[in-house]
């Protein structure tokens, strides 16, 4: 919260649970998911990886939260998602299928993961050479959600 402060004074919940080898960074909650640990707040983040960053905290809360709760990020994510290439997510999609076993259908993965991950790829600089996997258009749009968010 001290290094962004757009999370600062949101209702989320978080949990520091350390373990070796952990297959995910950490793991975001919301809704009817909401761990225990976590009833009464709206979102919640845990965090198993201990190399996770505070970018990484904040990428994952607004890709899976924010994106839905906050109106400007709000249209931001779905400016950023009509200029997505459906055969580039198509291909995205059989390459967790096939390296990541993927098994939900299509659109439930695009919406849970395909999307999300699109969107924090560059903006919270998740992936090395992350320009270039986007398009202009794309790359302006998400540039736009690091000034919103004060991600350098």
């Amino acid at each position: 919260q001290k290094e962004y402060p757009y999370l600062a004074g949101k209702d989320i919940a978080y949990k520091y649970s350390p373990k070796e080898n952990a297959e995910y960074m950490l793991e975001s909650y919301q809704g009817e998911d909401i761990p225990e640990w976590a009833k009464g707040k709206s979102a919640a983040i845990e965090v198993f990886n201990p190399k996770t960053t505070p970018l990484d905290i904040l990428g994952d809360y607004v890709s899976h939260y924010a994106v839905q709760q906050d109106p400007q990020l709000k249209a931001y994510y779905q400016q950023f998602q009509n200029l997505l290439d459906p055969a580039a997510m198509q291909e995205r999609y059989q390459y967790h299928t096939q390296n990541l076993g993927e098994q939900r259908p299509y659109e439930q993965w695009a919406q849970m993961t395909g999307v999300p991950e699109m969107f924090r790829g560059y903006t919270f600089n998740q992936w090395e050479n992350a320009k270039d996997l986007y398009t202009p258009q794309q790359l302006q749009v998400l540039d736009q959600v690091k000034k919103y968010l004060g991600v350098k």
